[in-house]
């Protein structure tokens, strides 16, 4: 699940602008957006979008776009990066919201679904761990066992990939960044001459190879091993690293479009990745996914962004997508997505029906709370001087949170 960049306030998404430097990137948040709307419609089985699940696929996109920018941009600042501070920032805009709709979640069923509790109560534990898609996948690796296909707290598993690829990727940045850079009598790093060239020639080497090898494992174990293929790091990695390889070619793109032809073509290019995008939702496939035909949604996601890339917006579909409302819908995407499933579960509990049309309209009446985890939960602690103003503080506050989650989830599924 793909989120706003780690440091910016909410309504701030940063790219690679036209410099290389970071810069604002509204319709980078509108296609949070749209990727929301194609979960919720998969999520609610609407009728048309039969293949909305593509969703997830936007959302990985966009995340290696924006995580991967900032820790470029960090090290050819600095020469390195700071682990230390990534992981205080990611624990702060991750995980008080993540903790506090698994804690209200596990309320909920006790008070709708106690028999399901124990069950549920397991599942808190393996998302508080970040390790939700190997969990679900304890139980068959070809599909979801009934004990989990309608746990409220299944989705927890895209945020288990994403943390899952974040541990390792800011590492190998670093160490390309170390090998690019030089200690000077201050015994700072910074780049060498010509070092932030080679650091992104550097690390875009090493992150087609680490792609290139996630997709081929998608691409042979998704007919073996259909749910691996679709909850699995080993084979959702290489997302990321298109989005991430975007990011590392976001100045050069810039600078070679910046005329009109170039700039004409981007345009092109992002009305068509969004036409395949419209398509991918609409039409199923008969083939295992994602394998290699999630090339298809993941490249067109990686068109839409790139024809935002020299910040000229007019007559592109990032035009569209940087309405006002289209944004806002963005920046409240990653807590809405949190409390879309628990939504779906509990409305076909209350109703007693799972129509489509209500439980499309339960995932927007989820607006509600999300609003409120936005307001109450993801802003104060996100953004509080205090916990800001140290990465300590905000480690500790991810540890914090975590051991919160982890206390109740297995408190509950010991006395349940």
């Amino acid at each position: 699940m793909a989120v706003v960049e780690d440091g910016q306030r909410p309504g701030s998404v940063g790219a690679a602008g036209p410099s290389g430097r970071g810069a604002f990137r509204p319709d980078v948040e509108g296609l949070r957006a749209v990727a929301l709307g194609m979960v919720l419609l998969f999520q609610a089985a609407a009728p048309v979008f039969v293949a909305g699940n593509i969703g997830v696929d936007v959302f990985f996109v966009i995340s290696g776009f924006l995580i991967t920018g900032l820790l470029v941009r960090e090290a050819e600042r600095t020469g390195g990066v700071s682990l230390r501070d990534f992981y205080a920032r990611r624990a702060r805009r991750i995980l008080p919201s993540a903790a506090a709709v698994l804690l209200l979640t596990l309320l909920g069923v006790a008070v709708l679904l106690p028999e399901r509790l124990a069950a549920v109560a397991r599942d808190a534990v393996a998302a508080g761990l970040q390790v939700a898609n190997w969990w679900l996948l304890s139980f068959d690796v070809h599909s979801l066992h009934p004990e989990v296909a309608h746990s409220p707290l299944k989705h927890y598993w895209t945020l288990a990939v994403e943390e899952q690829f974040y541990l390792l990727w800011p590492l190998l940045v670093l160490l390309v960044a170390r090998r690019a850079g030089r200690t000077g009598r201050t015994g700072r790093h910074a780049l060498r001459p010509g070092g932030p060239a080679r650091l992104r020639r550097d690390l875009a080497l090493a992150l087609a190879v680490l792609s290139a090898l996630s997709l081929a494992a998608s691409a042979v174990l998704t007919p073996q091993a259909s749910l691996f293929g679709y909850l699995s790091t080993v084979t959702r990695a290489w997302q990321f690293g298109v989005g991430g390889l975007l990011a590392l070619a976001a100045p050069l793109i810039a600078a070679r479009c910046a005329d009109g032809r170039g700039a004409a073509l981007l345009r092109l290019a992002g009305w068509a990745g969004a036409l395949v995008l419209a398509v991918s939702a609409v039409f199923a496939t008969r083939l295992p996914y994602p394998g290699w035909i999630a090339l298809v949604p993941t490249l067109a996601t990686a068109a839409v962004i790139a024809s935002g890339t020299t910040g000229v917006l007019r007559g592109s579909v990032g035009q569209l997508l940087s309405l006002p409302l289209v944004r806002a819908a963005g920046r409240l995407s990653y807590v809405w997505y949190l409390w879309h499933v628990p939504a779906v579960v509990f409305a076909a509990e209350v109703l007693g029906t799972t129509h489509w049309a209500a439980m499309l309209a339960a995932e927007l009446a989820a607006v509600v709370p999300a609003l409120l985890t936005a307001r109450l939960v993801e802003g104060p602690l996100r953004f509080s001087p205090l916990v800001a103003a140290s990465a300590r503080r905000g480690l500790v506050l991810g540890a914090a949170t975590t051991g919160v989650t982890l206390t109740a989830g297995l408190a509950l599924a010991a006395v349940a």
